[in-house]
């Protein structure tokens, strides 16, 4: 039988696949040819991450935590690069990516060790501004009070002082004492009837116009003066001394018997 003439393309593709197979790269399977596998062969395509880039990729993401927490406090920009740098782990060798991890997490360490420093900074400096705020506001309410008293003590020196005594007649009885006190009420303040009434109230109250009325807690007199002894000499036994520093007390704090009255009756005490 007569062979059929092959066609151009067809006799380019048999020179081909004789050229290849003469170079010994034509690629048979080992099933056609009956040899057993090569043991370099591989057996299986490894597909998806390294578990090194998952382990440089999981202390990227604490490297980016430890960021977030330095953002305004220390500088980062070195972590910053690292964790640029080891994103592109896949296209490094083993030995690299082991390297850049174990950079990665010292820098991260140092960066968190200077965000502990300087919190602890801070509310050093915090609690050190709190503390003088503190001194500051006592210092203040200290020379307040000591201003508070020098102005009371100028009040009572610019008091006038009354010159009448309790009349021998009369001696310190409640009557003796109620007069006199009415006399220098309206020779020396000016106070009329109408705060004696008050003032009569006050210290019938307080003592009964008793000169030597005394209570447990130390209070004595009249007026009862906390201590006894602040009204001056004569403090235990005058009637006069004792009604003097009374009016002279009450026109400092109340301006006036109705005054010292009014306070007395809502708190029980002037």
């Amino acid at each position: 039988m007569r062979l059929r003439t092959l066609t151009h393309p067809k006799k380019s593709l048999l020179l081909a696949v004789i050229a290849t197979a003469a170079l010994g790269v034509v690629a048979v399977p080992a099933s056609a040819t009956g040899l057993p596998p090569r043991e370099d062969t591989p057996t299986t395509i490894q597909t998806g991450p390294r578990p090194i880039d998952e382990n440089a990729a999981y202390y990227a993401n604490v490297a980016r935590g430890t960021v977030n927490l330095a953002h305004g406090k220390v500088s980062t920009a070195s972590l910053d690069a690292q964790i640029a740098d080891i994103q592109h782990s896949a296209d490094a060798s083993p030995a690299t990516v082991q390297a850049m991890t174990a950079q990665l997490r010292t820098i991260t360490a140092d960066v968190a060790a200077e965000v502990v420093s300087y919190d602890k900074e801070q509310a050093r400096k915090a609690a050190a501004k709190k503390a003088a705020a503190e001194k500051a506001r006592r210092l203040a309410a200290a020379k307040a009070e000591q201003a508070r008293q020098a102005a009371h003590s100028s009040q009572q020196s610019a008091m006038p002082a009354s010159t009448g005594s309790v009349s021998a007649a009369g001696g310190n009885s409640p009557s003796a004492a109620r007069a006199y006190a009415r006399s220098v009420m309206a020779s020396s303040y000016g106070w009329g009837a109408d705060q004696f009434q008050c003032l009569n109230s006050l210290w019938n109250r307080e003592s009964g116009w008793r000169v030597n009325a005394a209570n447990p807690s130390g209070a004595y007199g009249i007026p009862q003066a906390l201590p006894g002894s602040k009204m001056g000499a004569g403090w235990q036994s005058s009637a006069t001394v004792q009604i003097n520093w009374g009016l002279r007390y009450i026109k400092a704090q109340y301006g006036t018997p109705c005054g010292a009255w009014g306070h007395s009756q809502s708190t029980g005490w002037y």
